[in-house]
């Protein structure tokens, strides 16, 4: 059994994986327990709401339990599960939330549950110390309790540790197998004896032993990327490691950087390089990729529309087509006609009502007028044409998965929202409540007194 928790922030996205799930996955919920909304996204809502008048910026903890491919176990035993979870964290009786996700390729289900932190009578957000560790160990003794066969913590093949962020950061932009890299350095070191049958191994799969600057010895792979000889990979401390290299001197040995240089600049027809490996899954990468291409998505479908959506007249801007050309969608104002066709002419009755001068224009200048304003239109509707058929040859295409990912951003960015108009309801609710006490507790001193006043 597997057991991996990770505190949320944002309610309405857990909300909306718990109850869909990935391609090739069945969602169901099964409980929604200690919350007054009927639905998760309406309970989950409530919970980031309350969590705004705490300082807690993780106010959701989720859970993820699987078996090894094939273990199947009944919905009592699962919740029997949950319980056990919750007791060792310390998160007993909190609102939860518990949904299972079914392949459909095979039938195994997992499970997944969602507590709120926020302790609704201390207002205050429940701390999880350890839990990693706590739930590596509900998981060895629940194995037993249900009979499954035991998942070990430690990982497979001779190298215990994990790469770090650096290493795997430097193997993609390298476009190396992090794995395969380490895999080789240590089979070299297995197969060694010393220093020169060291040596010997990395050079035959084209690998480099140099000197560090603050490590005795570093790996440089095929691409040029920095390898630390140390217990990460090797398993064995930096005395053992001296040991194990002094019939070789260090001072021999390239620095780093001379040998990085060597590797760049082997032609790459000479370069030693082997096919790439396969890459190991990773569940977490894959999950920042997709949350990174449905935020990318998004952005660009918004870049696109905002490109193509045309000002409307009154915005037009100083220099813009639309003034240039005088194309409005009413008649031109009177302060606007051609100031070479005045005629000193008008009606006295319209002075000394005050209606202001009208003047009058012969049918030469409204002709005039009137070829400027068709020629004028006729023009902007060619360009505006022209443009747009210049904008959609060069308009991004979207994808249908970017499309899709960019309306999930958006039923996001909808769900935000109505948690900030619920949260500032919320809010004038309180304060209408308190002020209605506040008005109650007075009305109640006032009778007293009135009371109080008469006895005398």
């Amino acid at each position: 059994m597997i057991s991996k928790g990770t505190t949320h922030n944002n309610g309405a996205r857990l909300a909306a994986y718990m109850t869909t799930g990935k391609d090739g996955e069945k969602a169901e919920l099964w409980q929604l327990r200690g919350f007054e909304a009927t639905n998760i996204k309406d309970a989950f809502r409530d919970v980031q709401i309350m969590a705004r008048g705490t300082k807690a910026e993780q106010p959701f903890f989720h859970v993820q339990v699987r078996n090894r491919e094939g273990e199947r176990l009944t919905r009592e035993q699962w919740e029997y599960a949950a319980d056990r979870i919750e007791k060792m964290l310390g998160l007993g009786g909190q609102p939860r939330a518990i949904a299972f996700h079914t392949f459909t390729r095979n039938g195994d289900e997992h499970m997944h549950v969602a507590w709120s932190r926020i302790d609704q009578d201390t207002m205050k957000a429940i701390p999880l110390p350890f839990f990693k560790d706590r739930l590596k160990k509900i998981s060895r003794e629940l194995e037993k309790e249900f009979g499954l066969e035991p998942v070990t913590n430690r990982r497979e093949g001779n190298i215990r540790f994990a790469p770090t962020r650096a290493e795997q950061e430097q193997a993609t932009r390298l476009g190396l197998g992090i794995h395969e890299v380490r895999n080789s350095i240590r089979d070299c070191w297995d197969r060694s004896d010393c220093g020169r049958s060291f040596l010997s191994a990395l050079d035959h799969e084209g690998l480099i032993l140099a000197r560090g600057e603050k490590r005795d010895y570093v790996v440089i792979d095929r691409a040029g990327g920095v390898h630390a000889l140390g217990k990460r990979i090797l398993d064995m401390t930096a005395a053992k490691i001296r040991e194990r290299l002094s019939d070789i001197s260090r001072d021999e040995l390239p620095s780093a950087e001379i040998a990085q240089a060597y590797v760049r600049d082997l032609a790459p027809e000479k370069r030693p390089l082997k096919e790439k490996a396969a890459p190991s899954w990773d569940r977490d990468r894959d999950d920042r990729a997709w949350q990174d291409a449905v935020i990318n998505a998004a952005i660009d479908k918004e870049k696109t529309a905002r490109n193509f959506v045309e000002p409307g007249p009154e915005r037009a801007g100083v220099g813009s087509r639309k003034e240039e050309w005088f194309v409005r969608p009413a008649a031109p104002e009177p302060a606007r006609a051609p100031q070479i066709v005045r005629i000193e002419t008008g009606r006295k009755d319209a002075k000394k009502k005050g209606r202001g001068f009208a003047p009058r224009m012969g049918k030469e200048a409204r002709a005039a007028i009137s070829v400027s304003y068709a020629a004028g239109r006729t023009v902007a509707k060619t360009l505006d044409a022209a443009s747009d058929a210049f904008a959609s040859l060069f308009a991004p295409t979207l994808t249908p998965e970017q499309i899709r990912e960019g309306e999930n951003a958006a039923r996001r960015r909808e769900a935000e929202a109505e948690a900030s108009i619920d949260f500032a309801r919320y809010t004038a609710d309180r304060a209408q409540q308190r002020r209605q006490q506040e008005q109650d507790i007075e009305a109640a001193r006032q009778r007293l007194r009135d009371e109080v006043g008469r006895e005398r």
